[in-house]
């Protein structure tokens, strides 16, 4: 496994450090990206054999009831495909609007930032 393996996918990079695929998502998520993006990503956690993924959505400043939903189908894949998943960097706003939606949070595993994500992996990983 490469940890300084770096790749572009759907203008969401990836990349792995301490055995965990990171996404920084800062675009427009779409059904076509979520799509490409989904599948290119279980691709990515395979070939390195990554066992946690942080979804960084600190770059969103909006997201509707569709796109958290299709972000919460990829941290379910992305747990079929052995991984623990954390979604970091949501902003209080984008949490608040969900909320009002009616977004299903529970058995979401959620981080202020990469560095509380890395420190919720570990306890996944040791659970």
């Amino acid at each position: 496994m490469n940890n300084s393996s770096k790749k572009t996918i759907s203008n969401i990079p990836l990349q792995v450090s301490k055995g965990c695929v990171i996404a920084s998502i800062q675009v427009d998520l779409t059904e076509e990206v979520s799509k490409a993006f989904r599948v290119e990503l279980l691709e990515y956690i395979r070939e390195n054999g990554a066992t946690g993924v942080i979804l960084d959505v600190s770059g969103v400043d909006i997201m509707d009831l569709d796109d958290f939903i299709s972000l919460k189908n990829t941290l379910s894949m992305v747990e079929v495909m052995g991984a623990k998943p954390v979604l970091a960097g949501l902003k209080p706003g984008v949490v608040v609007s969900l909320i009002e939606l009616g977004a299903e949070t529970q058995d979401i595993h959620a981080a202020f930032n990469l560095d509380e994500a890395f420190l919720l992996l570990d306890e996944l990983r040791a659970e």
